[in-house]
């Protein structure tokens, strides 16, 4: 499972290979924008000496507003988001009992953009969740936990010179006993 963030962290680095001068940027659009997206997450915890993880599909459907006209240093723009995220499910069968784990989360987060060249971008966030988790054994809820917890993430965002763009991010959450989620988004920037 490390591996394939390692790639995906590897991957963010591709648009540093064809650097543009800010000079080439387009203008820059402040707004709103709203997004959809599915990703892969990895849930591990621990409950009752009792280790549960695994992997799940998950999606996100996020909103947020870009600040593009503030004189930063860099070129940089900034921005707030919000998103509800479904992380999934894993489940696994201990001492003849199926244990699973449930995990949604509405998180909000600050996000600072690095302009690359007229279509990339490369973001970084830092916010909060409110997650609720699930555990099930044998189908009965046998617990259920909700907290507040930090967020970061790092991603790369692609514009395709209209309002409707894409996504790529892997965001890492501090709850139950580690969630990682990468996701894949399509986005669109009101003008």
């Amino acid at each position: 499972m490390n591996a394939r963030f390692l790639l995906g962290g590897c991957l963010l680095l591709i648009p540093l290979l064809v650097w543009a001068d800010h000079d080439d940027l387009p203008t820059k659009t402040s707004g709103p924008y709203l997004g959809i997206g599915v990703g892969y997450s990895t849930i591990d915890t621990l409950s009752d000496s009792v280790s549960v993880g695994g992997e799940s599909f998950s999606y996100r459907v996020l909103g947020g507003y870009r600040f593009a006209h503030l004189p930063l240093p860099f070129g940089l723009d900034v921005g707030i988001e919000a998103a509800y995220v479904d992380f999934g499910k894993v489940d696994e069968d201990t001492f003849g009992a199926n244990v699973e784990v449930e995990l949604t989360g509405i998180g909000t987060a600050g996000v600072v953009y690095l302009p690359i060249n007229r279509n990339f971008d490369v973001f970084g966030k830092l916010g909060v969740y409110l997650w609720d988790g699930q555990i099930n054994t044998d189908g009965v809820e046998t617990s259920s936990e909700s907290r507040t917890d930090l967020a970061f993430g790092l991603g790369i965002s692609m514009h395709t010179g209209t309002a409707f763009g894409a996504q790529f991010e892997i965001e890492g959450l501090d709850a139950l006993d580690g969630v990682w989620v990468a996701t894949l988004s399509a986005t669109y920037q009101f003008k």
